[in-house]
């Protein structure tokens, strides 16, 4: 799990052999965190990753490059990545809103976070405002769903 950046979903843990009875046992004993249906993380894994999976993505954009420890200032903004096929249910954030990002082709990286060649490139477009901002609830504050 851990080179699939803490976080995994459940077929990737049948293909590492392990069958329902032991996910469930890990889970018990807090080997693994249950994140959503069929995903499941590492109890250290990042926080932010595991807020962006509960999401239904991975971190992107200004999240993604602190996480690679880029010099990035944080905004309280939590960035992430969507599938392209992805429902845009409403983004609760907590006390941070979010940013959600919609490749049209998944960006590289694995299934916790985009690699730093993505996210700069996001990033670079996140700054000159081609994006979706989901805020508390839902609400959506401005701005064009990146393609």
């Amino acid at each position: 799990m851990a080179e699939l950046g803490g976080i995994a979903t459940r077929s990737d843990l049948r293909r590492m052999g392990l069958d329902d009875e032991m996910v469930r046992m890990l889970v018990a004993y807090g080997s693994v965190v249950r994140v959503r249906q069929g995903w499941y993380a590492l109890p250290h894994a990042d926080p932010d990753a595991i807020r962006a999976c509960r999401f239904g993505g991975r971190l992107a954009c200004a999240s993604a490059l602190r996480f690679h420890g880029e010099p990035v200032e944080d905004d309280g903004v939590l960035h992430i990545e969507m599938p392209a096929n992805a429902v845009g249910r409403a983004l609760e954030g907590g006390r941070h809103s979010v940013r959600a990002h919609w490749p049209r082709h998944p960006s590289g990286g694995n299934r916790a976070v985009v690699d730093a060649d993505a996210a700069w490139r996001q990033w670079e477009r996140c700054v000159h405002g081609n994006h979706r901002r989901l805020a508390r609830g839902g609400r959506i504050e401005g701005g064009e769903i990146e393609r």
